[in-house]
């Protein structure tokens, strides 16, 4: 009987799965194309489907469907399953990852949603007050909006053992403090008196949650967000990836906002590829993470537009994520909006074909910053005080020198300077400035053993021919020693095998037989090589220790490798 794991790649060729991710161009009985985990001018990555596997010579990115989304992602094995599973229409019913823990956490999350979602129901008040903002009960349903009451212990009321209690202290659902008069251990619900927006993971397991104070007080900050748990981690998740990624992909763009409302809004207006860092976090750091939020988005698109609120907290927020950005390669552009409006509002106020304008509208990052400064700056002087503290840091994140040159131009016409003056001042501000689009350039073959390229084209190409040419490296006796089959790393024998599909599946068997013929010949010299180098130290050894009947049988067999060698040699 089939694993479910086996009958998901029966259902799924690698090369539907990855082409809805990445461009893959033919490449005889392969397809190549550029690594969505690196970046790279020319293509490095290549995917097998007669073996449904990937290889990055670039970056050694390897596997097959599932760990390709695990990678591409940011998923977990059960996260990566689960959204496979749901593509090719397998039932996961049963199902338990190794990670039981893990299992229990996801549960008691998804517990939880439940619980909020169904108490928003019964309270009216708060309900009455999404519709009133102007969400459809359709958007309500869609994003599994609830509400968490005003009691201490409505979680850990419906916790039944004391592991469901433990697993909900994990989850962050709950949380415990030591009572100062008995010294005793208290746990009470973490979220109440708010609005239950659940944040998810991109296979759409609700991983943590990000809650709006209701009704309105002064007790506790506005929204409360999940603390990090073993599923959550602030910089790797944006709110609402999951349902925008598809959209993303589609329209090769991404509008990132801050705000539940926000992303809720413009969801509902038809822009479904919105994302928002409600609850999360957009770091400098998260650049050098292939996992970060904005890391896991260059992987769709390079066009990103960033929605942020007009304060100065908005504004340094934004001003974080353009940095990200632009180290990631992407191309971030500003949605301006009228004093004192979120897009939330902006939204409800004006409807979707505003909003659609405001995007049209967007000016890059870089743009939008210089015509900042020149408004703010008060002489000449001041303008490239300013520009010199405030845009080159970004300036200098910006990958492509040809980019990166235009804006150099720019600045020089603005401020009157020659543009080499603008560029000597900037490469010395920042010695550290990228030199190219990060091209990874490597040698795609050499690291390869011949006896590891033999196997692959063995279990590749097979057939009796090849079989026969490759037995005679069990022939060999060289006084008294046979060939000795080195161990095969199975990781390297998945490269191996894409390189021989690579270079060798063009070929006819003739050819391939021909092929085989060098490899066995290459592995023998190999082989006598070694063993030649090994036996010379014996000798040196034997030598010192006066031992002659030991240096008389090791130059014996030094003779008869010697001779092995010419004659090989000679018949080549």
């Amino acid at each position: 009987m089939k694993t479910v794991f086996e009958t998901i790649k029966d259902r799924l060729p690698i090369t539907e799965v990855l082409s809805s991710y990445i461009t893959l161009v033919p490449n005889g009985p392969q397809y190549k194309a550029k690594c969505p985990f690196h970046n790279e001018r020319t293509p490095s990555f290549y995917i097998s489907p007669e073996r449904n596997l990937y290889y990055c010579f670039g970056c050694g990115a390897k596997g097959d469907i599932f760990t390709f989304v695990e990678q591409f992602e940011g998923l977990d094995k059960k996260g990566a399953l689960k959204v496979l599973a749901e593509r090719a229409g397998v039932t996961l019913t049963g199902y338990s990852s190794n990670n039981s823990d893990d299992d229990g956490i996801y549960q008691a999350l998804e517990k939880a949603t439940l619980i909020y979602q169904n108490l928003l129901k019964d309270n009216k008040e708060a309900l009455n007050y999404l519709e009133k903002r102007g969400l459809s009960k359709e958007t309500i349903s869609d994003f599994r909006i609830g509400y968490a009451p005003n009691e201490w212990r409505t979680i850990e009321n419906v916790c039944k053992d004391t592991k469901e209690k433990a697993l909900a202290l994990k989850a962050g659902l709950t949380k415990s403090v030591e009572d100062p008069s008995s010294k005793q251990t208290k746990v009470y619900d973490r979220f109440r008196s708010r609005i239950m927006f659940p944040i998810c993971d991109s296979s759409s397991r609700v991983i943590a949650f990000s809650g709006r104070i209701f009704p309105q007080s002064d007790d506790g900050p506005k929204y409360l967000n999940s603390p990090e748990t073993e599923v959550f981690q602030k910089s790797k998740t944006l709110f609402g990836f999951d349902k925008a990624k598809i959209h993303i992909k589609k329209h090769n763009f991404v509008i990132l906002v801050e705000g539940q409302m926000d992303l809720v809004f413009s969801h509902q207006a038809g822009f479904k590829n919105t994302v928002a860092t409600s609850g999360t976090a957009v770091s400098a750091e998260s650049a050098k993470d292939p996992f970060s939020n904005l890391s896991i988005v260059s992987r769709l698109t390079s066009n990103i537009f960033l929605a942020f609120d007009g304060d100065e907290a908005g504004q340094k927020a934004m001003d974080r994520a353009a940095l990200v950005a632009l180290s990631l390669g992407m191309n971030p552009k500003v949605v301006v909006l009228p004093s004192g409006l979120d897009p939330a509002d902006y939204i409800l106020a004006n409807g979707p074909e505003a909003w659609k304008e405001r995007l049209k509208e967007a000016k890059h990052f870089i743009d939008h910053h210089l015509d900042i400064i020149k408004a703010q700056s008060s002489s000449p002087h001041a303008f490239v005080k300013n520009i010199k503290q405030k845009l080159f840091p970004f300036l200098a994140k910006v990958l492509s020198p040809m980019e990166r040159n235009i804006y150099i131009n720019k600045i020089a016409k603005e401020i009157e300077m020659p543009a080499e003056t603008i560029d000597q001042e900037l490469k010395q501000s920042f010695v550290d400035l990228p030199k190219d689009d990060m091209v990874i350039s490597v040698n795609k073959n050499k690291d390869l053993s011949a006896y590891e390229r033999l196997i692959a084209l063995r279990q590749r190409f097979g057939g009796e021919s090849i079989e026969k040419i490759s037995e005679e490296l069990n022939t060999v006796s060289i006084g008294g020693l046979v060939f000795s089959a080195p161990a095969v790393d199975e990781d390297r024998l998945s490269k191996a095998l894409i390189v021989v599909e690579q270079e060798y599946g063009n070929l006819k068997k003739e050819d391939q037989e021909k092929v085989a013929k060098e490899l066995v010949e290459s592995v023998l010299q190999e082989f006598l090589s070694s063993m030649r180098v090994s036996y010379m130290k014996e000798l040196k050894q034997a030598e010192v220790g006066g031992n002659e009947e030991e240096v008389s049988r090791i130059t014996t067999i030094l003779n008869e490798i010697i001779k092995s060698r010419h004659e090989r040699n000679n018949s080549a």
